[in-house]
């Protein structure tokens, strides 16, 4: 996949966007929660990106009629796609309550899998920023956070085949990074992934950090970005260096040096 050019929108100017698409995500979340056999890590709520629609979707539901929910990001469109990926229902989620919506989405699972699938969906609980009442229709910081996961959904998986040891790459719904994991044995991880922003960083980032964590050793020299060390120790580079580094080329070069340089960087922490 081609690398989207960031930076249409600033990325400080993305947070409303990103709480409103943080709760649009939990109905398909909850898909999971409610019809995928759970797993200790929370993966059967984790969401991936499909990019033939760019949008975050959910676990596949099995069953005779193998289907799932996902998000279209850049216009908060519902969607119910069946295993080839194809649309089956559709709901505008502007104006809608998230209430709506996931009574919604629990009738469209019905109908798809004709009362295979019939349980109203139990969400998943987690503690998200912001709070939702109807959401408000699609604007411009929608389509550039699409162009973020997009990117980011594309060196990952990138990264996550050329690198011994990482997981599959997921998108989080509590937490809303889209990540891998390298299990370096020991208990010992490194987590590696794009975050839409949060409370610490209100912006775009990507991150490198560690399980467990080692405070107090001398932090390497980074080719990008910086330590980040206030509530969590590890490597970020901020959306707005990513952004400031030029064309598209130019920002996925800055990128890719991050994500090598920093995990270089703590593998030698442990």
């Amino acid at each position: 996949m081609d690398w989207q050019r960031l930076g249409a929108v600033a990325p400080a100017a993305l947070g409303a966007a990103r709480e409103t698409l943080h709760h649009a995500v939990q109905i398909v979340a909850a898909a999971g929660e409610t019809y995928v056999a759970h797993e200790d890590d929370t993966s059967h709520t984790a969401l991936v990106w499909i990019e033939s629609h760019a949008a975050l979707g959910g676990r596949e539901l099995a069953g005779r009629w193998p289907c799932r929910l996902a998000v279209r990001v850049r216009d908060l469109v519902l969607l119910l796609l069946d295993r080839q990926g194809a649309p089956h229902a559709e709901l505008a989620l502007a104006g809608r309550t998230p209430a709506e919506a996931s009574l919604w989405a629990g009738e469209a699972l019905r109908a798809y899998t004709h009362g295979e699938l019939a349980h109203g969906l139990v969400h998943p609980g987690f503690e998200i920023p912001g709070r939702v009442a109807r959401f408000a229709a699609p604007d411009a910081a929608l389509a550039e956070l699409a162009r973020w996961y997009a990117n980011a959904d594309g060196e990952l998986q990138i990264f996550a085949a050329r690198t011994p040891g990482a997981g599959p790459v997921w998108c989080w719904p509590h937490h809303f990074d889209i990540a891998t994991l390298l299990s370096l044995g020991g208990g010992r991880t490194i987590g590696v992934g794009v975050s839409p922003g949060d409370a610490g960083i209100p912006e775009p980032y990507a991150y490198v950090n560690h399980h467990p964590p080692q405070p107090g050793r001398a932090l390497p020299a980074l080719a990008a970005g910086a330590w980040h060390t206030q509530g969590w120790l590890g490597a970020a580079l901020r959306g707005s260096d990513l952004a400031a580094a030029g064309d598209a080329p130019a920002q996925r070069d800055r990128l890719r040096t991050f994500l090598a340089s920093a995990t270089t960087a703590t593998r030698t922490l442990f």
